[in-house]
């Protein structure tokens, strides 16, 4: 299982919450030295009563006998999402937990997983090439989908990179984000639960990424079949089932056909790779699944393990947290590696970090502004103790004068901020416009015609009090060359000025240049020509 090994000296509380068919499941996980180990866990039935004969799980305003009262059938209906709602903070409630930070799932089948190859492209092109590609496997407009996707290099094809993506409707998060933010939560971050069985399985060590691995979820009404190929989810499928009651103590109503679902899963795999097999079968319920992941096994001829996330974390003896192997999962992610790391809620995280970015800097200019009051405070009171002093010993002198003194004045420090935040512009602005002499020299030398050489080489820059923004820079260039009476001075000059000019690393910022002199004369008894070449800008 891989771990931050900062999380050792940092240990963090990390709240999963995931809300399945028919319950709401919450873990609280915090990282150790020794692991993830469990803190709190619960699950709360999203409808309050249970049908005592069947089992049946149905709200509230149909629960109890046929000879409803008339009181109990005006009552107003309450929506799923209301009954959700209630449920979240009944968990958070019964089990002490203070609501805030979770990181949460959608369910399997509301989400769209898909897999592609790419060939291997720049990361700040990466967004816009995956999101034109992924238009061809997504049935949606992307302008009606909320999306994230990962990259991981391929293992199989040179110069490519495997492209796992997952899109999901506008309003399906929408309608999720509103139902959580109402319970009083903050979501971080929203991944579909297969993701989370994976990191689940992942940290209990259950996942071999050279090892083909299927994952096999079975809930009340819906089977779910994830097949990784090296560690990559390739193959996710929901399947619709029937029969299956919560009572049920076996799943021989439906084992032909989840059987059958299994196997198409597989034949499309291998059709794909004909020269690969699903190595492994990992299988997962909420129901008591008893020796049926053996026949499973025997029927396939494919190694099965019953899936088991308790397997990753501490949990104290004697403790038997309820099955929520998604749920876990999705607190592992805070506290070990993501697997896969994909987040549909990034631009709510953004106004989130916005927003707390926004009150401390507002905490942080108001203990500014309390701390220079306090100073100025401090100079007044040092300023006046003289007067004061001559003023008490007026007034003791002649106690019918009245004075009333008011030394809050802040004017002094509104020029000070002025000033400032004047200076900071001017040191943000020469830092953002910098240049740097070095490269210049470099560039110039390599350039530099045979029998020619510099002697002096000036650079300037220069704000602009008025215009803080306008910079004035100033490169300036002296030299000396041996003369060739085959070829005029300044014709010399002019070719070394033009190669300079065509250096864009010599020029940058300064596009006027100018031959300032060219003068002949003696030096050591050798006929030279002294130079000046003068750039200047903007």
């Amino acid at each position: 299982m891989d771990k931050n090994i900062l999380s050792i000296f940092n240990a963090r509380k990390v709240v999963g919450l995931y809300v399945s068919q028919d319950t709401v499941d919450l873990v609280v996980l915090k990282s150790g030295l020794g692991g993830p180990k469990l803190i709190k866990f619960g699950q709360a039935y999203i409808y309050p009563k249970e049908s005592q004969h069947s089992g049946e799980i149905v709200p509230e305003a149909q629960a109890g006998s046929m000879s409803m009262t008339q009181d109990v059938l005006s009552e107003k209906v309450k929506t799923k999402e209301e009954y959700i709602v209630e449920a979240i903070k009944k968990v958070f409630r019964e089990n002490n937990v203070k609501p805030g930070d979770v990181v949460t799932a959608i369910p399997s089948e509301e989400t769209m997983v898909r897999y592609f190859q790419m060939p291997k492209i720049p990361k700040q092109e990466r967004a816009t090439a995956v999101n034109f590609e992924a238009k061809r496997y997504i049935p949606f407009r992307m302008e009606d989908v909320v999306s994230d996707f990962q990259v991981l290099p391929s293992k199989v094809v040179p110069n490519s990179m495997d492209v796992v993506f997952v899109a999901v409707k506008k309003n399906t998060i929408e309608q999720y984000l509103k139902v959580l933010v109402a319970a009083g939560l903050r979501p971080v971050i929203i991944e579909p639960a297969p993701f989370s069985l994976m990191r689940a399985f992942n940290a209990a060590q259950q996942i071999d990424t050279k090892v083909n691995t299927a994952i096999v979820d079975i809930n009340l009404d819906t089977l779910n079949v994830n097949i990784l190929r090296n560690g990559v989810p390739y193959i996710i499928r929901d399947i619709p089932l029937s029969g299956i009651a919560p009572e049920d103590k076996s799943f021989e109503p439906v084992f032909e056909k989840i059987l059958a679902e299994i196997k198409l899963s597989f034949d499309f795999y291998e059709k794909q790779f004909p020269s690969e097999v699903i190595d492994k079968i990992i299988i997962y319920s909420k129901l008591p699944l008893e020796n049926w992941h053996e026949i499973v096994g025997k029927e396939l001829q494919i190694p099965v393990e019953a899936g088991d996330p308790l397997r990753g974390i501490k949990v104290k003896s004697g403790i038997v947290p309820a099955r929520a192997a998604v749920c876990f999962g999705l607190a592992l992610r805070g506290v070990t590696e993501p697997f896969i790391d994909i987040n549909l809620c990034k631009e709510q995280l953004l106004v989130y970090k916005k927003k707390e970015l926004f009150l401390r800097m507002v905490f942080l200019e108001a203990s500014i502004a309390v701390f220079l009051l306090i100073v100025f405070k401090v100079f007044t009171i040092k300023a006046i103790a003289p007067l004061a002093n001559e003023l008490n010993k007026t007034l003791s002198e002649r106690p019918k004068a009245e004075v009333n003194i008011k030394s809050d004045n802040i004017t002094d420090l509104e020029k000070i901020k002025n000033e400032m935040e004047t200076k900071r512009d001017i040191l943000e602005n020469l830092i953002s416009s910098r240049t740097y002499l070095t490269p210049r020299l470099q560039d110039a030398v390599k350039i530099l015609p045979k029998n020619m050489w510099l002697s002096e080489v000036n650079f300037e820059e220069k704000i602009d009090k008025k215009n803080t923004s306008k910079i004035t820079r100033f490169f300036n260039i002296k030299g000396y060359y041996v003369i060739d009476e085959k070829i005029s001075d300044k014709d010399v000059v002019n070719v070394f000025l033009s190669k300079l000019k065509e250096t864009s690393g010599i020029n940058k910022g300064m596009p006027r240049a100018d031959i300032v002199s060219v003068k002949r004369i003696e030096m050591k008894g050798m006929k030279v020509s002294s130079f000046e070449i003068s750039f200047t800008g903007p």
